[in-house]
This record gives structure tokens, sequence and C-alpha cells, in this order.
């Protein structure tokens, strides 16, 4: 007879464990070499992998072994984003998937992707590997002196030098009638701008306060006849 709730308690128990049983999966793999990593030894020891999922209590970090293993252990089922977080190689981002019946899909997708839009089906266990090194310096350019030309003001000086270069010989190239008419003209300019009121007008003596016109002298006192 006591062997009958005994039997009975088993069997809770055993109910009881069979979900965690079920749906605790074990998310494993490793990080590979390729032509951009040439070794793992060449990996920073800070270096981890992130599993982020829908709440912060479902997000986990893993360290990696030394032959480049990592491991989460227990995960829940739902959706997860698993990250590489290195300071010297960049790698792909993935997609987790962990269905209620403990199966694993593993998608390759970016940040900015949609949910929705799952990439390409990866194997599990998982083996990454990065995809460029880290670049944080910006090299400087060198001397182009093309790019001095695109440059509006070094036109502009260019073309001013080339005119005053070139208007003499143009001028010496003339026939003596166009030749008198442009001397007749550049006189006429000179005289004009000489007579021009503008160019001697004095802005400084203006903004001064003082004037050019002669300020009549009082007396000291009046005429006696």
């Amino acid at each position: 007879m006591t062997s009958i709730p005994i039997v009975r308690l088993t069997s809770l128990l055993l109910l009881l464990l069979c979900p965690v049983f079920i749906h605790a999966v074990n998310i494993v793999g490793s990080i590979k070499p390729n032509n951009v990593l040439q070794s793992l030894t060449l990996l920073p020891p800070s270096m981890t992998v992130s599993l982020s999922g829908a709440s912060l209590a479902d997000s986990r970090t893993s360290h990696i072994y030394s032959n480049g293993a990592f491991k989460f252990q227990d995960v829940k089922p739902g959706s997860y984003l698993l990250e590489v977080n290195c300071r010297t190689h960049l790698f792909p981002s993935l997609r987790v998937d962990v269905s209620t019946d403990g199966l694993v899909e593993v998608y390759g997708t970016f940040r900015g992707n949609e949910w929705d839009n799952k990439g390409e089906r990866k194997p599990h266990p998982i083996d990454i590997s990065p995809v460029k090194g880290s670049d944080f310096y910006i090299i400087r350019e060198g001397f182009n002196p093309m790019k001095l030309l695109s440059n509006p003001m070094i036109l502009i000086a260019i073309v001013a030098i080339g005119g005053m270069t070139l208007m003499p010989k143009m001028v010496e190239n003339m026939d003596p009638e166009t030749r008198a008419e442009f001397e007749k003209q550049q006189q006429t300019s000179v005289l004009s701008s000489q007579n021009n009121p503008l160019q001697s007008f004095d802005m400084a003596g203006y903004l001064a306060g003082s004037s050019n016109k002669a300020q009549p002298k009082s007396g000291n006192g009046s005429k006696r006849k």
C-alpha cells in the first residue's frame, strides 16, 4: 500500500521535469579560422559571444574556449540574435530559433533587417568565421594635385593668371586700328574712374565724423561802426 503513493509521487515529479528536459536546449558552436583569421591565437581574450532574446532575462553571454568553442545551456524556446563581440575582427550576425520540440534553426541576418525575413539557413552546431578585420584608424590621403583643380578658388586664380599673361600678347597681335580703339577705351575707363566721386569718398573720415567743408571762424566780438 505504501508503494502506490511513492509511484504516484515519482510519476508527478517526472511529469514536472519532462517540460524541462524537452525545452532545455544547448546551443553550441565554434569559431573557425579562414583567410582573414589565420589562427585562433590572434583573437583577444576579451572576446565573447552573446545570445540576445526578447527580454533581458533570456539574454546571456559565453566566453570562447581555447579551441574556439562556445556553448549556451538551457536555452528556452524563442528567437535569438547571436553576435560575436570582438575588437579585432568582424563576425556575421546569426538568428537562432528554438522550437518547443527542441529543434534549433540557424539563419544569417544583419542589424536593421526585419525579423520576419529569414536569411540563409545555417547548420547547427554553428561554425562562424570573421568576414574582415576591424579598422579603427583612417588612412591619411596623400597629396593629389588633381583635387586642387576641383577647387573653385584655384580655378578662378588660374583663369586670372592666364588672362594677365595672355592679354599683352593678344594686344601685340592686334591690327593697328583695333589696338588704337582698345587703348582709347582703356584711357576712357581710367578717366571715368578718376572722376568717380565714390572712389574719392573718404569712408574712414565719414565714420569718424569729420567733414571736408571748411568751418567758418567765429569772431571774438562784433564789428564796431
